[in-house]
């Protein structure tokens, strides 16, 4: 007999053999395209990044999105790697999706001179930094990691100040996640997640959450804040269905409280091998039909 816990572990194996259960193939609710780091400038190779090549890797992941009519899609951070005019051309691409995308903010999208900082979350489209929505029995929350950083704000902000302080703090304790290219969430964005997730379970919704930074497993890619914003999900047993994230580009999995934490493998570090997918959400489960450097993977929901 196949338990519910095996189950989550074992069916990515068989979705990827193409055995997948009758009950695995029920009609998803809705679909949503997945796309991480695609990290685009017009740049030579650096050392596994091939930057140049993510507009055609890009491309060509639209064309197979909208082949899956997704609802919608999401790119979880890193749309450029430098260059404020590095935005201009990767979009193109993402010009071409027959949906909207949600853009989520990453630590390489502020790789511009601080007088274009500002512009940044209008390049990416997004009217504010941190938001959410519902659809079908699902709450859909945005979050912004890269709030208090070194990166996001001119030298000169009290912010970065305030980041360059933690880091510190950070780097004496010797935690892993004490690096330069990491941020924070904000306590009044912690709280208004709180306030979220309070709200999602007073409507009986789920909650899938999205930022560039993961949480789990414990690693140097983590957001700074990582403990405080897991203590928080812990707070709403049952509320929260998944956290999808970029930032660690090999990509990573973790299950704790029955919330699956998902990195999604970046675009960029292949030469021809593209990385995105198509999340199939539905009441029993998150089905995950990876492209290219993304594996299969099927979650089931509590």
């Amino acid at each position: 007999m196949i338990t519910r816990r095996k189950f989550v572990h074992t069916s990515a194996a068989a979705l990827a053999a193409g055995t997948v259960r009758a009950e695995e193939k029920e009609a998803p609710l809705f679909s949503i395209g997945l796309i991480a780091d695609a990290q685009y400038v017009d740049a030579d190779r650096g050392g596994i990044r091939h930057y140049r090549n993510s507009v055609k890797k890009l491309g060509s992941a639209v064309e197979t999105i909208n082949e899956a009519e997704v609802d919608f899609s999401i790119h979880l951070g890193d749309l450029i790697d430098r260059d404020f005019v590095s935005f201009d051309r990767i979009r193109e691409p993402l010009s071409e999706l027959k949906k909207p995308v949600f853009q989520i903010p990453g630590n390489h999208d502020f790789s511009v001179p601080d007088d274009k900082k500002s512009e940044v979350f209008g390049k990416l489209g997004m009217t504010k930094p941190y938001h959410s929505f519902s659809k079908s029995g699902f709450r859909f929350v945005y979050l912004d990691g890269t709030e208090i950083s070194t990166f996001a704000q001119p030298r000169d902000s009290e912010i970065f100040k305030e980041a360059s302080g933690i880091l510190k703090e950070f780097e004496a304790e010797g935690r892993k996640n004490a690096k330069s290219w990491n941020g924070a969430i904000s306590s009044s964005q912690l709280a208004w997640l709180n306030g979220e997730l309070a709200a999602a379970k007073a409507a009986g919704e789920k909650v899938i959450i999205s930022c560039h930074y993961p949480i789990l497993p414990d690693n140097s890619h983590n957001l700074w804040n990582d403990r405080e914003v897991l203590a928080t999900i812990d707070l709403f047993p049952g509320t929260v269905a998944a956290w999808f994230n970029g930032h660690n580009h090999a990509g990573n999995y973790a299950e704790r409280n029955g919330v699956h934490y998902v990195t999604v493998e970046g675009m960029v570090d292949t030469e021809d091998t593209n990385a995105f997918a198509v999340l199939e959400v539905s009441r029993e489960r998150l089905t995950i039909r990876g492209s290219g450097r993304v594996p299969n993977r099927v979650m089931a929901l509590g």
